[in-house]
Protein backbone atom coordinates (compact mmCIF):
# COMPACT_ATOMS: atom_id res chain seq x y z
CA UNK A 1 0.00 0.00 0.00
CA UNK A 2 2.68 2.25 0.49
CA UNK A 3 4.57 1.38 -2.59
CA UNK A 4 1.42 2.71 -4.43
CA UNK A 5 1.04 5.96 -2.74
CA UNK A 6 4.71 6.85 -3.18
CA UNK A 7 3.94 6.30 -7.26
CA UNK A 8 0.98 8.36 -7.32
CA UNK A 9 2.62 10.71 -5.51
CA UNK A 10 5.38 10.78 -7.80
CA UNK A 11 3.28 10.60 -10.87
CA UNK A 12 1.41 13.32 -9.63
CA UNK A 13 4.69 15.68 -9.30
CA UNK A 14 5.66 14.26 -12.89
CA UNK A 15 2.33 16.00 -14.57
CA UNK A 16 2.49 19.06 -12.30
CA UNK A 17 5.95 19.56 -13.58
CA UNK A 18 4.77 18.59 -17.22
CA UNK A 19 2.70 21.67 -17.06
CA UNK A 20 4.95 23.88 -15.20
CA UNK A 21 7.14 23.23 -17.88
CA UNK A 22 5.48 23.20 -21.14
CA UNK A 23 2.80 25.00 -20.21
CA UNK A 24 -1.31 24.58 -20.86
CA UNK A 25 -1.22 22.88 -24.42
CA UNK A 26 -4.28 25.60 -25.57
CA UNK A 27 -0.89 28.39 -25.16
CA UNK A 28 1.83 27.64 -27.31
CA UNK A 29 2.41 31.53 -27.71
CA UNK A 30 5.76 33.02 -27.35
CA UNK A 31 4.05 36.18 -25.64
CA UNK A 32 5.78 37.50 -22.77
CA UNK A 33 2.32 38.83 -21.11
CA UNK A 34 -0.60 40.03 -21.55
CA UNK A 35 -2.39 43.42 -20.59
CA UNK A 36 -5.70 44.82 -20.88
CA UNK A 37 -5.21 48.29 -22.90
CA UNK A 38 -7.29 51.35 -23.85
CA UNK A 39 -6.94 52.70 -27.54
CA UNK A 40 -8.87 55.57 -29.47
CA UNK A 41 -9.37 57.28 -26.16
CA UNK A 42 -11.71 60.33 -26.85
CA UNK A 43 -12.23 62.12 -23.19
CA UNK A 44 -11.89 59.22 -21.38
CA UNK A 45 -9.58 56.04 -20.43
CA UNK A 46 -10.30 52.89 -18.30
CA UNK A 47 -8.43 49.99 -16.75
CA UNK A 48 -9.40 47.06 -16.27
CA UNK A 49 -7.14 43.79 -14.49
CA UNK A 50 -9.86 41.13 -16.07
CA UNK A 51 -12.27 40.91 -12.72
CA UNK A 52 -15.65 41.60 -12.66
CA UNK A 53 -15.00 45.71 -12.17
CA UNK A 54 -13.64 48.07 -14.68
CA UNK A 55 -12.83 51.89 -13.32
CA UNK A 56 -13.58 55.01 -15.33
CA UNK A 57 -11.12 57.53 -15.66
CA UNK A 58 -12.59 60.61 -17.51
CA UNK A 59 -10.31 63.74 -18.85
CA UNK A 60 -12.95 66.28 -17.70
CA UNK A 61 -14.84 66.72 -14.37
CA UNK A 62 -18.81 65.83 -15.35
CA UNK A 63 -20.17 67.96 -12.68
CA UNK A 64 -22.53 65.87 -10.18
CA UNK A 65 -25.04 63.73 -10.87
CA UNK A 66 -24.79 60.03 -12.25
CA UNK A 67 -24.12 59.54 -16.50
CA UNK A 68 -24.21 55.93 -18.29
CA UNK A 69 -21.09 54.07 -19.26
CA UNK A 70 -21.80 51.45 -22.14
CA UNK A 71 -19.26 48.33 -22.36
CA UNK A 72 -20.34 46.92 -26.03
CA UNK A 73 -18.76 43.75 -26.88
CA UNK A 74 -19.83 40.32 -28.84
CA UNK A 75 -22.29 39.76 -26.29
CA UNK A 76 -24.24 42.94 -26.99
CA UNK A 77 -24.20 46.39 -24.23
CA UNK A 78 -24.26 46.41 -20.44
CA UNK A 79 -25.25 49.77 -19.57
CA UNK A 80 -24.13 50.86 -16.07
CA UNK A 81 -24.26 53.68 -14.21
CA UNK A 82 -21.55 56.20 -12.59
CA UNK A 83 -20.56 59.23 -11.23
CA UNK A 84 -17.73 61.65 -10.64
CA UNK A 85 -14.74 62.10 -12.83
CA UNK A 86 -12.68 59.00 -11.42
CA UNK A 87 -15.46 56.20 -10.88
CA UNK A 88 -15.62 52.15 -10.31
CA UNK A 89 -18.21 50.13 -12.12
CA UNK A 90 -19.62 46.65 -11.46
CA UNK A 91 -19.73 44.50 -14.49
CA UNK A 92 -21.10 41.42 -13.11
CA UNK A 93 -18.93 39.04 -15.05
CA UNK A 94 -15.59 39.41 -16.33
CA UNK A 95 -14.48 40.70 -20.10
CA UNK A 96 -14.15 38.01 -22.94
CA UNK A 97 -10.22 38.43 -23.63
CA UNK A 98 -10.87 37.45 -27.60
CA UNK A 99 -12.97 40.34 -27.62
CA UNK A 100 -12.68 44.01 -27.79
CA UNK A 101 -14.67 46.53 -26.34
CA UNK A 102 -16.35 49.84 -26.89
CA UNK A 103 -16.90 52.10 -24.18
CA UNK A 104 -18.82 54.87 -24.07
CA UNK A 105 -19.44 57.08 -20.58
CA UNK A 106 -22.70 59.84 -21.86
CA UNK A 107 -24.66 62.13 -20.11
CA UNK A 108 -27.06 64.88 -21.72
CA UNK A 109 -24.86 67.05 -23.65
CA UNK A 110 -21.64 65.27 -23.19
CA UNK A 111 -20.10 61.91 -23.89
CA UNK A 112 -16.40 60.34 -23.99
CA UNK A 113 -15.54 57.12 -25.76
CA UNK A 114 -11.97 54.36 -26.23
CA UNK A 115 -11.89 50.86 -27.27
CA UNK A 116 -10.64 48.05 -24.40
CA UNK A 117 -9.28 44.99 -25.83
CA UNK A 118 -6.64 42.51 -24.15
CA UNK A 119 -2.96 42.48 -26.12
CA UNK A 120 0.06 40.41 -25.95
CA UNK A 121 3.18 41.74 -24.92
CA UNK A 122 6.47 40.18 -27.05
CA UNK A 123 10.52 40.21 -26.51
CA UNK A 124 12.64 42.10 -28.86
CA UNK A 125 16.32 41.69 -28.08
CA UNK A 126 19.53 43.37 -29.71
CA UNK A 127 22.88 42.77 -29.86
CA UNK A 128 26.10 43.99 -31.49
CA UNK A 129 28.43 42.01 -33.82
CA UNK A 130 31.42 42.36 -33.62
CA UNK A 131 31.33 43.94 -29.92
CA UNK A 132 31.89 47.03 -29.25
CA UNK A 133 31.26 47.72 -33.20
CA UNK A 134 28.61 50.25 -32.44
CA UNK A 135 25.66 50.62 -29.80
CA UNK A 136 22.10 50.06 -30.00
CA UNK A 137 18.76 50.85 -28.03
CA UNK A 138 14.90 49.86 -28.54
CA UNK A 139 15.00 46.44 -27.26
CA UNK A 140 12.14 45.42 -24.18
CA UNK A 141 8.65 44.29 -24.59
CA UNK A 142 6.15 45.59 -26.57
CA UNK A 143 2.26 45.10 -27.43
CA UNK A 144 1.78 43.21 -30.58
CA UNK A 145 0.91 45.60 -32.83
CA UNK A 146 3.54 48.46 -31.71
CA UNK A 147 5.62 49.85 -34.38
CA UNK A 148 9.16 49.91 -33.08
CA UNK A 149 12.22 51.73 -34.32
CA UNK A 150 15.67 50.27 -33.08
CA UNK A 151 18.65 52.56 -33.84
CA UNK A 152 22.30 51.93 -34.20
CA UNK A 153 25.45 53.95 -34.05
CA UNK A 154 28.94 52.79 -35.06
CA UNK A 155 31.82 53.25 -32.86
CA UNK A 156 35.17 54.78 -34.28
CA UNK A 157 36.54 53.12 -37.22
CA UNK A 158 33.08 51.04 -38.12
CA UNK A 159 30.85 51.46 -40.46
CA UNK A 160 27.15 50.18 -39.55
CA UNK A 161 26.65 47.31 -42.22
CA UNK A 162 23.06 46.43 -41.35
CA UNK A 163 19.98 44.96 -39.13
CA UNK A 164 19.65 41.34 -39.49
CA UNK A 165 17.86 38.46 -37.87
CA UNK A 166 19.87 34.91 -38.05
CA UNK A 167 21.56 35.38 -41.43
CA UNK A 168 18.91 37.62 -43.43
CA UNK A 169 19.65 41.12 -43.61
CA UNK A 170 16.39 43.13 -42.40
CA UNK A 171 17.28 46.44 -43.05
CA UNK A 172 19.99 48.77 -44.37
CA UNK A 173 19.66 51.86 -42.26
CA UNK A 174 20.85 52.78 -38.76
CA UNK A 175 17.02 53.33 -38.04
CA UNK A 176 14.72 49.72 -37.98
CA UNK A 177 11.10 50.14 -38.10
CA UNK A 178 8.53 47.22 -37.52
CA UNK A 179 5.66 46.52 -36.31
CA UNK A 180 6.10 43.77 -33.55
CA UNK A 181 3.77 40.38 -34.17
CA UNK A 182 6.23 38.12 -32.41
CA UNK A 183 9.54 37.59 -30.18
CA UNK A 184 12.85 39.38 -32.02
CA UNK A 185 16.13 38.49 -31.60
CA UNK A 186 17.89 41.31 -34.12
CA UNK A 187 21.94 41.96 -34.30
CA UNK A 188 23.45 45.39 -35.37
CA UNK A 189 26.52 44.44 -37.50
CA UNK A 190 29.46 46.64 -38.31
CA UNK A 191 32.14 46.63 -40.73
CA UNK A 192 35.22 48.20 -40.81
CA UNK A 193 35.79 49.48 -44.19
CA UNK A 194 34.37 52.68 -45.26
CA UNK A 195 32.84 55.58 -43.51
CA UNK A 196 29.98 58.56 -44.19
CA UNK A 197 29.54 61.51 -43.96
CA UNK A 198 25.74 62.90 -43.15
CA UNK A 199 24.79 65.91 -44.46
CA UNK A 200 21.69 67.70 -42.57
CA UNK A 201 21.07 71.34 -44.77
CA UNK A 202 19.30 72.04 -41.38
CA UNK A 203 16.54 73.77 -43.80
CA UNK A 204 18.69 74.30 -46.50
CA UNK A 205 18.32 71.78 -50.07
CA UNK A 206 19.51 68.16 -49.64
CA UNK A 207 23.10 67.05 -49.89
CA UNK A 208 24.48 63.67 -50.70
CA UNK A 209 25.93 61.64 -48.14
CA UNK A 210 29.86 60.61 -48.86
CA UNK A 211 30.94 57.40 -48.57
CA UNK A 212 34.63 56.21 -49.30
CA UNK A 213 37.48 54.31 -47.23
CA UNK A 214 38.19 56.19 -43.43
CA UNK A 215 41.37 57.77 -43.77
CA UNK A 216 41.03 59.01 -48.27
CA UNK A 217 41.28 62.74 -49.05
CA UNK A 218 37.37 63.75 -49.45
CA UNK A 219 36.30 66.83 -51.59
CA UNK A 220 33.71 69.01 -50.20
CA UNK A 221 30.01 69.42 -51.90
CA UNK A 222 28.69 72.11 -53.35
CA UNK A 223 27.29 74.54 -50.94
CA UNK A 224 23.11 74.07 -50.18
CA UNK A 225 20.75 76.83 -50.72
CA UNK A 226 18.15 78.08 -48.54
CA UNK A 227 15.14 80.52 -48.84
CA UNK A 228 16.12 83.92 -47.10
CA UNK A 229 19.09 82.29 -45.99
CA UNK A 230 23.54 82.39 -47.24
CA UNK A 231 25.11 79.47 -46.43
CA UNK A 232 27.93 80.37 -44.09
CA UNK A 233 29.93 76.63 -43.59
CA UNK A 234 29.54 73.33 -41.72
CA UNK A 235 29.69 72.57 -38.18
CA UNK A 236 31.33 70.73 -37.49
CA UNK A 237 34.25 72.07 -39.80
CA UNK A 238 34.38 70.00 -42.87
CA UNK A 239 37.54 68.06 -42.95
CA UNK A 240 40.18 67.24 -46.07
CA UNK A 241 40.60 63.67 -44.85
CA UNK A 242 37.81 61.46 -44.51
CA UNK A 243 36.90 60.50 -40.87
CA UNK A 244 36.40 57.14 -38.68
CA UNK A 245 32.62 55.77 -38.43
CA UNK A 246 29.34 58.02 -39.50
CA UNK A 247 29.56 61.80 -39.30
CA UNK A 248 26.87 64.02 -39.27
CA UNK A 249 27.63 67.91 -40.39
CA UNK A 250 25.10 70.53 -40.17
CA UNK A 251 24.70 73.67 -42.32
CA UNK A 252 25.02 77.12 -40.69
CA UNK A 253 22.93 79.87 -42.38
CA UNK A 254 22.98 83.62 -41.84
CA UNK A 255 19.79 85.06 -41.49
CA UNK A 256 19.33 87.42 -45.00
CA UNK A 257 17.90 91.40 -44.92
CA UNK A 258 15.47 92.56 -47.53
CA UNK A 259 13.65 95.94 -47.93
CA UNK A 260 9.90 96.58 -49.20
CA UNK A 261 9.80 100.05 -50.14
CA UNK A 262 6.72 102.33 -50.67
CA UNK A 263 6.24 103.84 -53.80
CA UNK A 264 2.97 106.57 -52.83
CA UNK A 265 3.40 107.98 -56.82
CA UNK A 266 3.23 111.64 -55.83
CA UNK A 267 2.09 110.75 -51.97
CA UNK A 268 3.41 111.96 -48.77
CA UNK A 269 6.43 109.49 -48.11
CA UNK A 270 6.94 106.06 -46.15
CA UNK A 271 9.55 104.90 -45.04
CA UNK A 272 10.75 101.51 -46.08
CA UNK A 273 11.12 98.73 -44.39
CA UNK A 274 14.31 96.68 -43.80
CA UNK A 275 14.42 93.71 -41.91
CA UNK A 276 15.53 89.82 -41.49
CA UNK A 277 13.26 87.49 -43.58
CA UNK A 278 10.93 85.87 -42.02
CA UNK A 279 10.44 88.58 -39.14
CA UNK A 280 7.10 90.20 -38.53
CA UNK A 281 5.77 93.33 -40.53
CA UNK A 282 4.01 96.12 -38.92
CA UNK A 283 2.41 98.05 -41.41
CA UNK A 284 2.67 101.34 -42.30
CA UNK A 285 0.46 104.67 -41.68
CA UNK A 286 -1.87 105.77 -44.77
CA UNK A 287 0.14 108.03 -47.02
CA UNK A 288 -1.33 111.46 -48.05
CA UNK A 289 -1.73 113.51 -51.44
CA UNK A 290 -3.78 116.49 -51.84
CA UNK A 291 -6.80 115.87 -54.47
CA UNK A 292 -6.57 112.13 -53.58
CA UNK A 293 -7.93 109.53 -51.30
CA UNK A 294 -5.65 106.76 -50.54
CA UNK A 295 -7.70 103.45 -51.26
CA UNK A 296 -5.18 100.77 -50.64
CA UNK A 297 -1.57 99.44 -51.73
CA UNK A 298 -1.08 97.46 -54.92
CA UNK A 299 -0.86 94.38 -53.40
CA UNK A 300 -1.25 93.05 -49.73
CA UNK A 301 1.59 94.04 -47.35
CA UNK A 302 3.02 90.70 -46.46
CA UNK A 303 2.94 89.59 -42.54
CA UNK A 304 6.41 88.60 -42.45
CA UNK A 305 9.25 89.85 -44.61
CA UNK A 306 9.42 87.56 -47.69
CA UNK A 307 12.76 86.47 -49.44
CA UNK A 308 13.18 89.38 -51.59
CA UNK A 309 13.08 92.70 -51.90
CA UNK A 310 9.47 94.39 -52.88
CA UNK A 311 7.92 97.45 -53.98
CA UNK A 312 4.46 98.09 -53.13
CA UNK A 313 2.63 101.62 -54.78
CA UNK A 314 -0.17 103.72 -53.45
CA UNK A 315 -3.68 103.33 -55.00
CA UNK A 316 -5.17 106.54 -55.23
CA UNK A 317 -9.21 107.95 -56.10
CA UNK A 318 -8.90 111.07 -57.74
CA UNK A 319 -11.24 113.61 -56.10
CA UNK A 320 -11.78 115.22 -59.86
CA UNK A 321 -15.17 113.96 -61.23
CA UNK A 322 -17.61 116.45 -62.17
CA UNK A 323 -21.41 115.72 -63.04
CA UNK A 324 -23.64 117.59 -64.90
CA UNK A 325 -27.42 118.31 -64.17
CA UNK A 326 -28.09 115.21 -66.28
CA UNK A 327 -26.23 113.06 -63.92
CA UNK A 328 -23.30 112.89 -66.42
CA UNK A 329 -19.86 112.24 -64.60
CA UNK A 330 -16.56 112.61 -66.11
CA UNK A 331 -13.24 111.76 -64.72
CA UNK A 332 -10.01 111.70 -66.03
CA UNK A 333 -7.31 109.66 -64.66
CA UNK A 334 -3.21 110.31 -65.21
CA UNK A 335 -0.16 107.75 -64.74
CA UNK A 336 -0.45 107.63 -61.48
CA UNK A 337 -4.21 106.98 -60.70
CA UNK A 338 -6.39 104.23 -61.36
CA UNK A 339 -9.25 105.26 -59.10
CA UNK A 340 -12.22 107.53 -58.62
CA UNK A 341 -15.00 108.73 -56.43
CA UNK A 342 -18.40 108.29 -57.72
CA UNK A 343 -20.26 112.06 -57.26
CA UNK A 344 -23.47 112.29 -55.83
CA UNK A 345 -26.52 112.18 -58.59
CA UNK A 346 -24.34 110.54 -61.07
CA UNK A 347 -25.60 108.01 -63.69
CA UNK A 348 -23.51 107.36 -65.81
CA UNK A 349 -20.07 107.70 -65.69
CA UNK A 350 -17.14 108.51 -68.73
CA UNK A 351 -13.56 107.19 -67.29
CA UNK A 352 -10.94 108.48 -69.45
CA UNK A 353 -7.87 106.39 -68.86
CA UNK A 354 -5.33 107.43 -71.83
CA UNK A 355 -5.42 108.74 -75.22
CA UNK A 356 -8.08 106.22 -77.02
CA UNK A 357 -9.02 104.32 -74.01
CA UNK A 358 -12.02 105.08 -71.83
CA UNK A 359 -14.73 103.19 -70.10
CA UNK A 360 -18.49 104.39 -69.99
CA UNK A 361 -20.51 102.73 -66.64
CA UNK A 362 -24.24 103.24 -68.16
CA UNK A 363 -26.16 102.67 -64.89
CA UNK A 364 -23.94 103.45 -61.62
CA UNK A 365 -27.74 103.16 -59.56
CA UNK A 366 -26.15 99.43 -57.91
CA UNK A 367 -22.94 101.34 -57.48
CA UNK A 368 -23.71 104.17 -55.06
CA UNK A 369 -22.17 107.67 -54.60
CA UNK A 370 -19.07 107.73 -52.89
CA UNK A 371 -18.14 104.24 -53.75
CA UNK A 372 -14.17 104.15 -54.46
CA UNK A 373 -13.84 102.54 -58.69
CA UNK A 374 -11.12 101.41 -59.78
CA UNK A 375 -10.46 101.05 -63.58
CA UNK A 376 -7.52 99.97 -65.48
CA UNK A 377 -6.85 98.82 -69.39
CA UNK A 378 -3.65 97.38 -69.44
CA UNK A 379 -1.86 96.42 -73.03
CA UNK A 380 -0.99 92.95 -72.44
CA UNK A 381 0.86 90.29 -74.92
CA UNK A 382 -1.60 88.34 -77.63
CA UNK A 383 -2.40 85.12 -77.35
CA UNK A 384 -5.44 84.76 -79.56
CA UNK A 385 -5.37 82.71 -82.96
CA UNK A 386 -6.33 85.92 -85.02
CA UNK A 387 -6.01 87.33 -88.54
CA UNK A 388 -4.26 90.50 -88.91
CA UNK A 389 -2.17 92.62 -86.62
CA UNK A 390 -4.32 92.41 -82.80
CA UNK A 391 -3.75 93.92 -79.86
CA UNK A 392 -5.06 92.58 -76.41
CA UNK A 393 -5.85 94.58 -73.58
CA UNK A 394 -6.65 93.43 -69.75
CA UNK A 395 -9.60 95.52 -68.81
CA UNK A 396 -10.76 95.89 -65.13
CA UNK A 397 -13.15 97.98 -63.51
CA UNK A 398 -13.93 97.19 -59.47
CA UNK A 399 -14.83 98.95 -56.14
CA UNK A 400 -11.77 98.99 -53.68
CA UNK A 401 -12.10 95.51 -52.04
CA UNK A 402 -11.76 94.31 -55.97
CA UNK A 403 -15.44 93.09 -56.33
CA UNK A 404 -16.68 93.69 -60.29
CA UNK A 405 -18.52 95.88 -61.46
CA UNK A 406 -21.10 94.57 -63.64
CA UNK A 407 -23.57 95.79 -66.51
CA UNK A 408 -23.35 97.66 -69.20
CA UNK A 409 -20.16 99.17 -69.78
CA UNK A 410 -18.85 100.71 -73.36
CA UNK A 411 -15.37 100.43 -73.57
CA UNK A 412 -12.98 102.25 -75.95
CA UNK A 413 -9.52 100.96 -76.96
CA UNK A 414 -7.01 101.90 -79.36
CA UNK A 415 -7.17 100.94 -82.65
CA UNK A 416 -4.42 100.54 -85.82
CA UNK A 417 -6.02 100.98 -89.42
CA UNK A 418 -5.91 99.07 -92.23
CA UNK A 419 -6.89 99.60 -95.78
CA UNK A 420 -9.51 98.08 -96.63
CA UNK A 421 -10.50 96.30 -93.33
CA UNK A 422 -12.72 97.40 -90.40
CA UNK A 423 -12.18 96.85 -86.61
CA UNK A 424 -13.26 93.71 -84.56
CA UNK A 425 -13.37 93.49 -80.83
CA UNK A 426 -12.82 89.60 -79.34
CA UNK A 427 -13.57 88.66 -75.71
CA UNK A 428 -10.73 86.07 -75.18
CA UNK A 429 -12.65 83.88 -73.15
CA UNK A 430 -9.99 81.21 -71.87
CA UNK A 431 -9.20 78.90 -75.16
CA UNK A 432 -12.82 80.31 -77.07
CA UNK A 433 -13.37 84.12 -78.78
CA UNK A 434 -16.50 85.55 -78.68
CA UNK A 435 -16.96 88.22 -81.10
CA UNK A 436 -18.07 91.67 -78.97
CA UNK A 437 -20.52 94.28 -80.64
CA UNK A 438 -18.70 97.31 -82.03
CA UNK A 439 -20.80 100.61 -81.35
CA UNK A 440 -18.32 102.99 -83.43
CA UNK A 441 -15.07 103.23 -84.57
CA UNK A 442 -12.80 106.44 -85.65
CA UNK A 443 -9.86 106.28 -87.33
CA UNK A 444 -7.56 105.09 -84.63
CA UNK A 445 -10.06 103.35 -81.96
CA UNK A 446 -12.83 101.39 -81.61
CA UNK A 447 -15.96 101.27 -79.32
CA UNK A 448 -17.80 98.03 -78.26
CA UNK A 449 -20.36 96.94 -75.32
CA UNK A 450 -19.27 94.57 -72.74
CA UNK A 451 -20.83 93.66 -69.46
CA UNK A 452 -17.53 91.98 -67.62
CA UNK A 453 -14.45 92.71 -67.22
CA UNK A 454 -12.21 90.45 -69.17
CA UNK A 455 -9.29 90.37 -71.82
CA UNK A 456 -10.33 91.86 -75.51
CA UNK A 457 -8.83 91.40 -78.95
CA UNK A 458 -8.85 94.36 -81.57
CA UNK A 459 -7.90 93.52 -84.61
CA UNK A 460 -8.51 95.02 -88.41
CA UNK A 461 -10.57 92.15 -90.25
CA UNK A 462 -11.05 92.06 -94.10
CA UNK A 463 -14.85 92.75 -94.97
CA UNK A 464 -16.50 89.26 -95.73
CA UNK A 465 -17.97 88.69 -99.25
CA UNK A 466 -21.15 88.11 -97.54
CA UNK A 467 -21.21 91.54 -95.71
CA UNK A 468 -20.73 93.41 -99.08
CA UNK A 469 -23.73 91.26 -101.06
CA UNK A 470 -25.61 92.34 -98.02
CA UNK A 471 -24.85 95.85 -98.38
CA UNK A 472 -25.75 95.85 -101.79
CA UNK A 473 -29.22 94.40 -101.23
CA UNK A 474 -29.94 97.01 -98.25
CA UNK A 475 -28.67 99.61 -101.31
CA UNK A 476 -30.75 97.71 -103.73
CA UNK A 477 -34.05 98.05 -101.35
CA UNK A 478 -33.08 101.69 -100.54
CA UNK A 479 -33.56 102.51 -104.00
CA UNK A 480 -36.73 100.84 -104.58
CA UNK A 481 -38.64 101.59 -102.05
CA UNK A 482 -37.33 105.75 -102.82
CA UNK A 483 -38.84 104.84 -106.09
CA UNK A 484 -42.08 103.53 -104.95
CA UNK A 485 -42.40 106.59 -102.65
CA UNK A 486 -41.73 109.12 -105.66
CA UNK A 487 -44.01 107.58 -107.74
CA UNK A 488 -46.64 107.72 -105.00
CA UNK A 489 -46.30 111.18 -104.39
CA UNK A 490 -46.79 112.24 -108.10
CA UNK A 491 -49.34 110.14 -108.35
CA UNK A 492 -51.73 111.80 -105.53
CA UNK A 493 -49.71 115.31 -106.80
CA UNK A 494 -51.50 114.76 -110.31
CA UNK A 495 -55.07 113.75 -108.96
CA UNK A 496 -55.20 116.79 -106.60
CA UNK A 497 -54.94 118.73 -109.96
CA UNK A 498 -57.27 116.33 -111.70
Amino acid sequence: MRYKTVLAVSALFAVMLAVAVLGPSSDMSDAVSERWITEENNGMAVEYNGGTTLTVRLDADPGPGLYIVDVTGSGGTKALSAGGKDAMVNLGESLDSSATYLVIAHASGWDASCKLRLATLYSVSTEVSPAGAGAVNGAGDYISGTTLTLNASAAEGYLFDGWFSGSERVSAQTEYTFSISADRALTAKFINATSTIIFDSNGGSAVDGITQAYGTVVTAPADPVRVGYTFVGWEPAFPSIMPAGNTTYVAQWAVNTYTITFDTLGGSEVAAITQDYGTAVTAPADPAKEGFTFVKWDQEIPSTVPAKDLTISAVWAAMNATVDESGKTEVVLDKDTDAFVIPADTKTVTVTVDENISVVIQDTSSIGAGTTVITKVEEIPNTAEVDGAARAYEVTVTKADDQPITGKMQVTLPYTPEKGKVPAVYWQNGSALEKMRVISHASDSVTFETTHNSTYVVVAESVSEDSGATFMLYLGLLIVVGIALSMLVGFNYYRRKA
